[in-house]
């Protein structure tokens, strides 16, 4: 031991700990974008995170003339980035070139005022068309297979010209594929089971979960809310899933079909119709986690406030581009599809807003912080800051000092949140009856947080009663 004889000084770990911040709102999506565009050398890895549109275009090849309904990926860029304005995103892409894709040969093309379309977009590759050179007298649109044919070009006089090529088909990618698991041969993750991977590639938590163009198949939809309410096996977030329209066009059948597939969990937001903006169709999933990211960046990215009621950025709801396909939900229809757990879209007071406060558990589950996708938003959001602002405690001296800190820390966040209104009260105790001696000696304690969150003013009534004391006002 060192002998000392005068004054030292030495520090201690502060008494408080410095909670992390968490996202409640950060989305990952699974579904197809169109790498083909890509040359390889500038082609990532499927799970990307990007920061504007800017950044989505370069890293997954994407166009704001996309056709959505084949690019889901695109879609929801063009969403959150453009329309919303938020960031960032964690994309994962199922779309592999090499196999999503299909050959034409010797496509007949009519040439009508210099101008011809072949039968599919999307062209990866394709060879000269007659005995023409392509850059001089011809060019290809490898985005919308338009064929323009140069004025004092070889083809110049042709009526018709004839063209072999290889196009993308992004449809060809399964739900099976989208649900993922392992590659037998690299024991790699694939499909939803990449979402694992966020954490570890980005240090970000996800808070919402899509995969649009998928999630309307309800074995999709069920494993999406499977993987979030345990992502990494210990974080929390939400899935997001539309209703298919297709098999859905009134909405009275909704709760039949959404239990049929059991589509029950409390992990779940359901969604019913699809939605239009510029003359386009879109998924309203893909417009909620949208409104979801602008609520929660207005009110200090604490998910205590309910995105229903919120303006959604659109010009009508629909099932198709038909005007036939229009839907307009009156106030007693939307409240029929959010008394059975389906979140939609309505034109009432203030113009286009997401109607609809209840996870897809309700009405058979009652328990209140299953049902409201506020309260469920907000367990789970409290549940991934615990975790990781505690991590680098897992593992040190389990003593009364630590037991404090946590405890103190805990406390003081929670009073501010309930200072400023975010919840209605809450206290960390760390009771005896939950922690045995047996527990305790083998490495294992428990905390038990009680909290009150704030449940959205779902419904108003205001009693009106006449008052014939009034009738003296008359003579004063």
């Amino acid at each position: 031991m060192t002998f000392k004889h005068g004054i030292t000084a030495s520090q201690v770990k502060t008494a408080l700990s410095i909670p992390r911040q968490v996202s409640a709102s950060l989305p990952v999506v699974i579904g197809c974008a169109p790498t083909h565009r890509l040359n390889a050398a500038v082609k990532q890895d499927a799970v990307v995170m990007c920061f504007n549109y800017a950044e989505a275009q370069k890293a997954l090849g994407f166009r704001e003339t996309d056709d959505f309904e084949k690019w889901g990926l695109s879609e929801f860029a063009y969403s959150q980035f453009i329309l919303y304005g938020m960031a960032p995103v964690i994309f994962i892409n199922l779309f592999k070139p090499e196999e999503h894709r299909a050959a034409v040969s010797n496509e007949s093309v009519s040439i009508i005022d210099g101008k011809g379309k072949l039968k599919y977009s999307d062209v990866i590759s394709f060879t000269d068309l007659n005995s023409g050179t392509n850059g001089v007298d011809y060019s290809v649109d490898l985005i919308t297979g338009t064929i323009l044919i140069v004025d004092d070009g070889a083809l110049k006089d042709e009526t018709s010209v004839q063209i072999s090529y290889v196009y993308a088909t992004p449809e060809a990618v399964t739900s099976t594929e989208c649900i993922g698991g392992a590659d037998f041969e690299t024991g790699r993750a694939t499909g939803l089971q990449l979402v694992d991977e966020v954490f570890t590639r980005f240090r970000v938590v996800p808070g919402l979960l899509l995969a649009p163009g998928f999630s309307d198949n309800p074995s999709v939809a069920a494993i999406m809310a499977t993987k979030a309410g345990a992502i990494n096996g210990i974080f929390s977030s939400v899935a997001l899933a539309d209703l298919p329209v297709k098999d859905l066009r009134n909405y009275t059948k909704i709760p039949e079909y959404k239990i049929n597939n059991n589509l029950v969990q409390e992990d779940l937001y359901l969604f019913w119709p699809r939605v239009l903006f510029d003359g386009r169709l879109m998924r309203l999933a893909t417009h909620a986690a949208g409104v979801i990211a602008t609520t929660d960046a207005d009110n200090d990215d604490i998910p205590y406030q309910s995105p229903s009621n919120h303006s959604l950025l659109i010009q009508g709801a629909a099932l198709g581009l038909d005007d036939k396909d229009t839907i307009w939900l009156t106030q007693p229809q939307a409240n029929y599809l959010n008394q059975n757990g389906i979140t939609t879209a309505l034109n009432f007071v203030g113009g286009w807003k997401l109607w609809g406060n209840r996870t897809a558990c309700y009405p058979d589950n009652n328990d209140i912080k299953d049902t409201f996708i506020t309260n469920r938003r907000m367990f789970g959001w409290y549940g991934n800051n615990f975790i990781l602002t505690w991590w680098s405690d897992i593992d040190t001296a389990f003593n009364r000092r630590l037991i404090t800190r946590i405890i103190n820390t805990e406390n003081i966040k929670l009073n501010s949140w309930a200072a400023k209104q975010y919840i209605l009260g809450g206290r960390l105790e760390f009771r005896d009856d939950e922690n045995s001696t047996l527990d305790l000696m083998d490495g294992h304690s428990n905390f038990h947080l009680m909290w009150g969150t704030a449940s959205p003013n779902e419904s108003m009534n205001v009693a009106m009663e006449y008052d014939p004391s009034y009738i003296k006002t008359l003579f004063s």
